[in-house]
């Protein structure tokens, strides 16, 4: 019998594979807005935290700027954030009433379809995979440069 040892477990692609079966479906939700998993979290962060600049809403997300100007962008141009303020250079976005309506239906789908994914888990099984996966990331965090 093989021994087993961290090597064997191909968690990075388990974890992928996870990711990518959940942004299909949110791409499927999503395409009757004419919108993606690209312009989902923007909404979501927007529509949790209330309105915002580009530079704190890009750190909510932890992507690159230029990411979060195409989609702002694109959003602005299908109506569903806008900008606050007078300044060309200086303002905030907000959801439009349209963008509330998207984001709080998408909330409401990925809070099902995640319910859905822990429904063969007891609580206590749930507890302790997320308290597993905080201690994942702090490890992870605690490697340091190779």
């Amino acid at each position: 019998m093989e021994k087993m040892t961290f090597f064997n477990y191909d968690l990075g692609k388990l974890i992928q594979c996870f990711d990518k079966r959940m942004r299909k479906v949110q791409d499927i939700m999503l395409s009757k807005y004419q919108l993606t998993h690209f312009h989902a979290w923007y909404l979501a962060n927007l529509h949790r935290y209330g309105e915002m600049n580009m530079t704190d809403l890009t750190n909510k997300i932890g992507v690159d700027k230029a990411n979060t100007t195409r989609a702002v962008k694109d959003l602005m141009n299908k109506g569903y954030i806008e900008k606050v303020g007078n300044s060309e250079r200086k303002y905030n976005i907000k959801l439009t009433e349209k963008g509330r309506i998207v984001a709080q239906t998408f909330k409401d789908y990925i809070d099902k379809k995640m319910k859905n994914s822990f429904k063969y888990f007891t609580e206590a099984e749930k507890k302790m995979f997320f308290e597993l996966l905080d201690k994942l990331f702090k490890g992870v965090n605690d490697v340091g440069d190779i």
